[in-house]
């Protein structure tokens, strides 16, 4: 809009807040600001009709006045004020809030002549405008304070440091040097003018951080203060203490951060990064004494790495050097991954595993397709096919085969160990009693058969299958080696049952014949009590595994689902249903642990350990399955065909993962877990003895037991002067990690 037109728009009396109003008095202030004569005489006007406020209210909108601090140099504003009248509260307010932003020469001398900020301005502008003008009586809020005395780009900045220095307020000044931290400038300024913080601790972090040496060696010299400072600090300060300490180069950071008692816990508390930051200077100063005193602190894997750091050099003591050889010795990217992987910690999580490799008489592999235990957990009966159909037993405390019998009729489905070197195998639709002399077809032979399972007594076991004398009738018998099979009574007036898996406790005296979660019988051979269990209210899916603990008893269907019923299990109470899986990643087995006590699941991929509620009241958790441990972590299209967990629970046996293997878990390992990646220095003698219960299981691979000595060696040795706890343990070089039967001509070590 040209001048004139504005002019004459305004003389019409537009009113200034309407749209055409706003438009004109936008172009009059424009040239006003230019100096135009016509449009100072129609501002002085609009003043007149609209008042002061309307008009510089315009005139302060981005898109009329210029850019600050050069639109302070307008003539509207230099000669104000004019007469009586005041400056209008709005503009006080603004000259200040664009002085604060930016300093100006000519603002300034505006803002002399206008005062303080008007009581409408926020109170920090209120306070810093009386600051800047002076006025050292003003009551100003810390933080606002601190926040002015960091600008070292403005004059508000060196009045606050001038009023911070003649106040002199100790709460203040803490925090000034709190933020000088990270301000160089500041930094100086609190050197230059002796200011630190009031507590001795700060005092001592702050000359540190600061570079004030002298000062720090007066204040600290045994560097006590420092440690508590630096045990008090959060991970980002420790960190950036590490830092300054190395800087000032003779300073003990050592010291600061391993503490200053002899207390094992003092180093072992601090982090990896720590420990390894110590380890670095000790090196760096060839202080090799202190290092290796520190170096059984370390967690496994740190120390070994630490033990390739001496060069030549060698403890004085003849155990300290077996053990220093010993770490010297073990393979650090070996020692890492197992550490890892036990841990849970990396990509990689696992357990200690040895790997068997079945084979016929003919050498030729096995594809196991069953797997059971010894009662005693010392032998592992499988079954399979290989050229013909085989079954046979292995000792796994030397994993020698005890028997073998390749010559089965017909493929055998499901076999018990029976205890005693002796099995039974159900192939096709016959049972047999097998051991090292031979196979033996026992005398009643019932039609289909479903399952067998071993129960107490001596090689006693029983046995699902058709009632030979009521082909529509499903029972469960009875037998012993070389007997005949007796019909238990069980299912007997317990309606149509086709039972799909039996499951019995780790004692062989409990007995659940599962049809589908709700067709689920009860026996304690005890005292022949036989119960029929209420299933759930909604009934998808058929059963395909089960497992009995002292408390409980589980099934698992198709469809993802499980199903907890609660001791007593007389009562006729429903179960309790979660769903773990969806369809199609249900279990293939499910097992209780006793020496993990808790349920575990086998899918085809992973061990899962369940959380299961310990009593019917108990809530369900919201993660039913807490934790899962890949069977090959590095195979992830590997899928296991069967597998079983031991009645002890400390083992597991997993087939199919690679053709022809069989891979045995040591779950026991598991309780390792929480403890492996620690710190040396914070263990015990509750830990040494987990680990020596570990490392001495027959089953454990020679990888996993030089790894678990080694730990074992390094504790002994820090707890000798505690109590005797045996022998040395020697450090053997790292095993293979698969360990085969038979006499496969590509496999080196087959039995």
């Amino acid at each position: 809009m040209r001048v004139r037109i504005a002019v004459l728009v305004l003389r019409l009396r537009a009113a200034a807040d309407s749209r055409l109003g706003r438009w004109a008095l936008g172009a009059v202030l424009r040239a006003a600001d230019s100096g135009v004569p016509r449009a100072l005489r129609a501002v002085a006007h609009s003043m007149e009709t609209h008042g002061q406020e309307a008009v510089f209210g315009a005139w302060l909108m981005p898109s009329v006045s210029r850019a600050s601090p050069g639109r302070w140099a307008s003539p509207l504003v230099a000669g104000l004020p004019q007469g009586p009248t005041p400056v209008p509260a709005m503009l006080v307010d603004a000259a200040w809030q664009d002085w604060l932003d930016q300093d100006d020469a000519e603002l300034w001398s505006l803002l002399k002549r206008w005062g303080p900020a008007p009581t409408t301005s926020e109170l920090q502008v209120r306070f810093l405008s009386r600051l800047a003008l002076g006025d050292d009586g003003v009551p100003l809020e810390e933080r606002t304070l601190i926040d002015a005395a960091l600008r070292f780009d403005h004059p508000i900045g060196e009045r606050a440091r001038a009023w911070l220095l003649a106040q002199s307020a100790p709460e203040t000044i803490d925090l000034f040097c709190e933020a000088a931290l990270d301000s160089p400038r500041a930094a100086t300024f609190c050197a230059e003018h002796h200011l630190a913080p009031a507590d001795q601790v700060q005092r001592a972090i702050f000359f540190v951080r600061t570079r004030q040496l002298e000062q720090y060696r007066a204040l600290d010299p045994d560097g006590s203060l420092l440690t508590l400072g630096y045990r008090g600090a959060s991970d980002e300060e420790r960190s950036v203490l590490r830092v300054e300490m190395s800087g000032l180069g003779i300073l003990d950071v050592v010291r600061v951060l391993a503490g200053q008692s002899s207390q094992e816990e003092d180093f072992a508390s601090l982090s990896e990064h720590e420990r390894a930051y110590v380890a670095e200077q000790l090196a760096d100063r060839r202080d090799w004494d202190r290092l290796w005193s520190l170096t059984l602190l370390m967690s496994l894997h740190e120390a070994v790495q630490t033990a390739d750091e001496f060069g030549d050099w060698r403890p004085r003591g003849e155990d300290d050097r077996r053990v220093f050889e010993a770490l010297r010795a073990a393979d650090s990217i070996a020692v890492a991954r197992f550490v890892e992987g036990l841990a849970g910690a990396g990509p990689f999580s696992s357990l200690p595993r040895t790997r068997i490799w079945p084979t016929d008489t003919d050498e030729q592999p096995i594809a196991v397709q069953a797997l059971d235990f010894a009662p005693d957990g010392i032998q592992l009966a499988f079954a399979g096919r290989g050229p013909r159909h085989c079954a046979g037993i292995v000792d796994l405390a030397s994993l020698t085969l005890v028997w073998l019998e390749d010559h089965l009729p017909h493929p055998a489905q499901r076999i018990a160990h029976l205890g005693s070197d002796a099995m039974i195998v159900v192939a096709g639709k016959q049972i047999h009693y097998a051991d090292e002399n031979g196979t033996l077809a026992l005398y009643t032979q019932p039609g289909d058969v479903r399952d067998v399972e071993r129960i107490a007594g001596d090689r006693a076991f029983i046995v699902t299958a058709r009632n030979p004398e009521v082909p529509a009738a499903w029972t469960v018998f009875t037998g012993r080696s070389g007997g005949n099979l007796t019909d238990s009574g069980m299912l007997r007036q317990q309606g149509r049952i086709t039972p799909r898996t039996p499951v019995v406790d780790a004692e062989g005296r409990l007995i659940a014949v599962v049809d589908d979660p709700g067709n689920i019988v009860v026996a304690d051979l005890a005292d022949s009590a036989v119960n029929k269990l209420s299933g759930p209210e909604i009934l998808r899916h058929n059963a395909n595994s089960a497992a009995l603990s002292p408390s409980a008893l589980l099934c698992g269907t198709h469809s993802g689902g499980l199903h907890v019923w609660h001791e007593p299990l007389t009562t006729s109470q429903t179960p309790v249903t979660t769903h773990p899986w969806t369809y199609g990643t249900s279990p293939i087995h499910l097992a209780w642990s006793p020496a993990l006590d808790r349920f575990l699941a086998v899918t085809g991929t992973h061990l899962e350990l369940l959380d299961v509620p310990p009593t019917r009241d108990t809530p369900p958790p919201e993660d039913p399955v807490p934790e899962q441990i890949p069977l090959l972590a590095d195979q992830s299209r590997a899928r296991a065909s069967c597998a079983r967990v031991s009645p002890a629970g400390d083992l597991l046996a997993v087939a199919g993962l690679e053709e022809g293997a069989v891979d045995i878990y040591v779950l026991t390992a598991l309780a390792l877990r929480p403890l492996i990646a620690k710190p040396m220095g914070v263990m015990g003698h509750g830990e040494l003895t987990k680990v020596i219960t570990v490392m001495e299981h027959p089953v454990l691979d020679e990888s996993s037991r030089q790894a678990l000595g080694l730990l074992r060696m390094c504790l002994e040795h820090r707890f000798r002067h505690d109590v005797g706890l045996g022998g040395a343990t020697r450090s053997v070089a790292p095993g293979d990690y698969e360990i085969e039967l038979g006499e496969h001509p590509e496999r080196e070590g087959d039995v």
